[in-house]
């Protein structure tokens, strides 16, 4: 009970004027505060406006009202604005997934598709090579049996030069 007299009369002692230790009754509008009556009558406050205490207060807590009811309609506004841009974020990243998931796999198809034909072209090739190179091996063997042949003949014609007397080569030869 007598932290609650104390509390009363720390309270009683905030609405004084420091000045003139009066109730503090009006509010001075021009300078936006807590003023007695003898304040009021002084040459400091002459020429400004005032409004009883009450008045003030319901006053300035209408104005507060006001400003909360806008600030709470601009806050509504910009988290629906918020709600909005985080759905548009989420809608251009699921678009870009999409779209680096088709771009991935139609690279897949087309990886696919020149694996395939890289593999035809190859085999094409390999196939060209060994038609060839059997053409080539053939008439190869025809050349070494050509020389062969030639060898052979070579060495019969060298051992008769070398052999035979003149008159039996030329016997031979006729």
């Amino acid at each position: 009970a007598r932290a609650l007299s104390l509390n009363l009369k720390a309270k009683k002692s905030k609405l004084q004027c420091e000045e003139h230790q009066e109730e503090l009754k009006l509010f001075c509008k021009t300078d936006k505060k807590l003023i007695c009556l003898i304040c009021a009558a002084a040459r400091e406050h002459k020429s400004h406006s005032f409004m009883p205490v009450d008045e003030a207060i319901l006053f300035y807590k209408e104005q507060a009202k006001s400003s909360s009811e806008s600030l709470t309609e601009r806050k509504s506004k910009i988290e629906q604005m918020e709600q909005e841009q985080k759905e548009s974020i989420s809608g251009v990243q699921e678009e870009s997934q999409n779209l680096q998931s088709q771009i991935t796999s139609q690279f897949a198809e087309l990886h696919q598709i020149l694996t395939e034909k890289e593999q035809r072209l190859l085999g094409d090739v390999q196939e060209e090579e060994e038609k060839i190179v059997k053409t080539m091996e053939k008439n190869l063997q025809e050349m070494q049996e050509n020389l062969i042949s030639i060898q052979e003949e070579l060495s019969k014609l060298q051992e008769q030069i070398d052999h035979k007397d003149g008159v039996m080569f030329l016997k031979e030869e006729a």
